[in-house]
């Protein structure tokens, strides 16, 4: 338990996210989140009134944190299509290893399989990258093919179900990015 008193949301979220981590979705409870974070749970529900609640933000989070990681490697890029780099750099993203996100991810699907409302937030950030990937572009459904066997790899991988190894997977990444760079 953390020895600093605090009922913000962003500590509940980290509170949340490392019990998530841990032990995954089955274990996180808003007494257990409200004593990692140091707060009482009248505090926590003052934030989070409920258990999806939470869940929804932790996945929201998880997304926005991917969208901060895409703007910044897009940042003091000039030139060129940046629709096309932008589109590149989610496929770069989608071979990313991180063990961390991989369990912070395979936990929140978990979640989003028994009770699929909690994905809306995923199916919103999909409609919305495809459609700013898409835009203007003669072969829109190109894009979305992209993006699909992006999130066919992603899931592959979070599961552990790849047959793949690194160097074909090396190769995959760089014909994904050739595809990206002609799509946009």
């Amino acid at each position: 338990m953390s020895s600093r008193k605090s009922n913000s949301r962003e500590d509940i979220l980290v509170a949340a996210e490392q019990v998530v981590r841990e032990r995954g979705t089955g274990h996180l409870t808003l007494d257990t989140v409200a004593e990692r974070a140091g707060i009482s749970k009248g505090g926590l529900l003052h934030h989070f009134p409920t258990k999806e609640a939470l869940l929804r933000a932790l996945l929201s989070r998880h997304l926005e944190r991917f969208d901060r990681d895409l703007q910044q490697a897009g940042t003091g890029r000039g030139g060129g299509n940046a629709r096309a780099e932008a589109l590149k750099d989610f496929v770069r993203f989608g071979f990313r290893e991180d063990e961390d996100n991989e369990r912070i991810s395979a936990a929140l699907l978990a979640a989003g399989a028994s009770d699929p409302k909690l994905l809306t937030p995923v199916r919103e950030w999909h409609q919305r990258h495809f459609e700013a990937f898409a835009a203007g572009t003669k072969y829109p459904l190109r894009v979305l093919v992209l993006m699909l066997a992006m999130d066919g790899l992603w899931l592959n991988e979070l599961l552990r179900t790849s047959a793949f190894d690194r160097g074909v997977k090396a190769e995959l990444m760089e014909e994904m990015l050739s595809m990206a760079g002609s799509i946009v």
